[in-house]
């Protein structure tokens, strides 16, 4: 019984990993296809459509982690909180960009924080089996959106104000490496922190 709670421990691990890693590649291209383009554009739709679809696979690893392999996972459900959320995304980058500069950004990451609460609370609900609206405003989930507004603002930061920072990351060993890329890892990080906390207050429903 110890071995094989160990081996879904394990299991439960890799994928947590796995959908990090898709989230953070998602976001990643979202980002590029994005950048300087017009709120209404080709580019800005293509890359809300790619945002989706790689929440769309987070959410559907996200429910398996939580609930085990199944194919009768709640689709429409996760369909509309991955589209939500990849609007939330959209919102956050149209203040940063209104705003500009590095207070721009911390006032973006702020709402972002904020705008996770009643986002990741919709989500847990789902992930418990119950309905989605039946607690928009989970005390539990704000820990997490904080954690991943934080890392979605350093990201941020690194990308559009990454001079800045040169003479830190120098100081830090990353002095040759691009920041946005050093940004783009970070964010992942704070993401798999973020997702091992979400996944663990799912799981103790």
């Amino acid at each position: 019984m110890q071995s094989l709670t160990g081996l879904q421990a394990t299991a439960r691990t890799f994928l947590m990993v796995g959908f990090t890693v898709v989230e953070t590649v998602a976001l990643g291209l979202w980002l590029a296809l994005v950048q300087g383009a017009p709120v209404i554009s080709r580019p800005a739709a293509i890359g809300l459509g790619v945002l989706t679809v790689g929440l769309v696979v987070e959410h559907v690893l996200t429910d398996a982690t939580v609930n085990g392999l199944s194919f009768s996972f709640p689709l429409a459900r996760i369909v509309g909180i991955s589209v939500s959320e990849a609007l939330l995304w959209a919102v956050w980058l149209g203040i940063a960009d209104r705003l500009g500069g590095v207070d721009g950004i911390l006032v973006a990451g702020a709402v972002l924080s904020v705008l996770l609460v009643p986002q990741h609370s919709v989500e847990d609900n789902i992930l418990r089996g119950e309905a989605p609206l039946s607690n928009v405003v989970n005390l539990n989930t704000i820990g997490f959106s904080l954690v991943e507004g934080i890392g979605a603002t350093v990201w941020l930061l690194l990308v559009f104000e990454g001079q800045q920072f040169a003479g830190l990351l120098a100081t830090l060993g990353f002095g040759g490496v691009d920041p946005a890329a050093v940004g783009l890892a970070a964010l992942g990080i704070f993401l798999l922190v973020e997702h091992d906390i979400g996944v663990t207050l799912a799981r103790q429903g």
